[in-house]
């Protein structure tokens, strides 16, 4: 009966938020224009930013004035341009939508809690960058940690920390696990200011005052859920891309319970959660999808160390030759081509890399520097066998001797399926390499083909292997291409990439209680998720040792 109850009163409480947002969004005007100083929170505790008043007050300072009309066109325009558009964003089918996928049976865009928390957000982040909303103290910032492994995503989360703690911000890192020591991967030398580690049975609340903390970003999607129903501040997910965004076939497989966490990935979307993109190309997909409207914070390259310089004299971890059944070359000075990634991960296309490069390799002499998290093998990459390359590995290398090993190359090779972002693309940008990438999506978001780099479509090996000829044998158009590739990493820089994150964790603290008050709303969507969520994370029984 009490859960009926509630049902009812969260479906009024929509209700009638739904009915403001189809009348100009009146509810979302959240800034006193006045500028007042407030003397507290609704908590009692201090705010930090001057211009923000409790929720229902700037409701009503609302609708005494009328909706922002530009803010709310521009909102409106944008996510129906995508919505609308005719111009599929997914690398493997029209959508992500199925049967069984997790969505709710009937949801309409625009009667939902999530989509008065993204007007709620942009227009917060409107009135901060017209100067409306006022900093006034340091923000303390929680990021929950997904794991250790050293991927793009992860460093990105720890460049966020290094970055807002350098701002003078107070940083806390949390991760889930049961046998780590400290939150922060051992990979880096990055400190957070607070290092918390949560035992798997415990919730933030259980190791850290959740009332001291104004903003929790949240690196994956499976936290989302819990941290929303345990945590009375704004929630910010910010989506980098993974197999489930992009529709990778993988999503189905029962096995490591990736079917269940696709299903739940998509009742995630659903809920009122703050959305931030790295890219324009997560933004359409989570738009076109799921009807969000997330707000972009791209990622930054350090420039001062990600820089031109001549080649690393840093020897390699292996050396692989695959030289079986090939003719030796005739002569001719070698060509360093670097590569990147995993080659673990099907997504990282580097069965393609291999036959890019082997066909070049038959014209033009080539020195393949490859750097990676595990060494490659026959069985990760079965093009290897009787390639006839040298590969000069490096394994897991020290990340500070990554710049190092970016540097002096007459070229870089990137084949990825799919990428939110594409973080070696930049770094080798900034190492002022000329590129040679495929068309995966958020690469597009800083490479343009025939500018700063050339392009070809994902498995294209013929139109990647003319690509690269082109980079080895011209000289003029290498040089071209790296010139306008360092120009490039230099508008993605630390200093103004921290600006926009400050100005989005400044805007959520300014919606706070109108954030945390819609999740009434989801109610019964947070509680469904927060089970399927225990569900689909669940570690199946095994005899092998983990």
């Amino acid at each position: 009966m009490k859960s009926d109850v509630n049902r009812r009163k969260a479906r009024c409480f929509l209700k009638e938020r739904a009915e403001c947002l189809q009348q100009g969004l009146k509810a979302a005007c959240i800034i006193d224009q006045s500028l007042s100083p407030v003397p507290g929170a609704p908590d009692g505790r201090a705010l930090p930013l001057r211009g923000q008043t409790d929720a229902h007050a700037s409701m009503e300072a609302g609708a005494s004035q009328g909706p922002d009309i530009g803010s709310l066109l521009s909102y409106n325009t944008a996510l129906q341009n995508v919505v609308q558009g005719t111009t599929n964003c997914l690398p493997y089918d029209t959508t992500l939508h199925h049967a069984d996928c997790g969505c709710p049976a009937t949801w309409i865009r625009g009667q939902r809690a999530a989509d008065l928390v993204d007007l709620l957000v942009h227009r917060a982040v409107l009135a901060y960058q017209q100067r409306e909303l006022v900093p006034t103290r340091p923000l303390r910032v929680a990021y929950m940690l997904p794991h250790h492994n050293i991927t793009g995503g992860m460093k990105c989360l720890v460049e966020h920390i290094r970055l807002l703690k350098a701002r003078g911000h107070t940083t806390i890192a949390v991760h889930r696990s049961d046998t780590a020591e400290r939150a922060m991967p051992p990979w880096t030398q990055v400190q957070a200011d607070v290092d918390l580690v949560c035992r798997l049975h415990e919730r933030l609340n259980d190791v850290y005052d959740v009332n001291a903390i104004d903003v929790v970003v949240v690196g994956i999607f499976h936290q989302v859920a819990e941290l929303l129903v345990g945590v009375a501040a704004p929630i910010l997910y910010w989506e980098q891309g993974h197999e489930w965004l992009f529709g990778d076939p993988v999503r189905f497989q029962a096995a490591h319970n990736y079917a269940k966490q696709d299903q739940l990935f998509h009742m995630v979307l659903h809920l009122p959660v703050a959305l931030a993109a790295v890219s324009e190309a997560v933004q359409n997909i989570l738009a076109q999808e799921f009807g969000r409207a997330a707000i972009c914070v791209p990622n930054a390259v350090d420039c001062q160390r990600f820089c031109p310089g001549p080649p690393a004299d840093i020897p390699p971890s292996y050396i692989l030759t695959t030289v079986k059944g090939q003719r030796a070359h005739s002569g001719g000075a070698q060509r360093s081509v670097l590569i990147v990634g995993n080659p673990a991960l099907p997504l990282k296309g580097f069965d393609v890399a291999v036959a890019v490069l082997t066909a070049v390799n038959r014209v033009l002499p080539l020195m393949v520097t490859w750097v990676c998290q595990v060494q490659p093998s026959a069985a990760t990459v079965p093009q290897l066998v009787g390639s006839g390359l040298r590969l000069h590995l490096h394994v897991s290398p020290a990340q500070e001797d990554l710049p190092a090993l970016y540097r002096g190359h007459d070229a870089f090779l990137f084949t990825s399926r799919y990428e939110a972002w594409g973080m070696p693309v930049l770094e080798a940008m900034a190492s002022g390499l000329a590129v040679v990438a495929t068309r995966c999506l958020g690469v597009e978001s800083f490479a343009q083909h025939g500018t700063n780099c050339l392009l070809a479509d994902p498995q294209d090996v013929v139109g990647l292997a003319r690509a690269l000829c082109a980079v080895l044998i011209d000289a003029s158009v290498r040089q071209h291409l790296q010139s306008a590739a360092r120009t490039t990493a230099l508008r993605f820089t630390p200093a103004a990439i921290v600006d926009r994150l400050e100005s989005v964790l400044y805007s959520l603290a300014a919606a706070s209680h109108e954030l945390v008050q819609l999740r009434q709303a989801a109610a019964p969507d947070l509680q469904t998720a927060c089970a399927w969520a225990s569900h689909a994370c669940a570690k199946k029984p095994s005899s092998a040792s983990s």
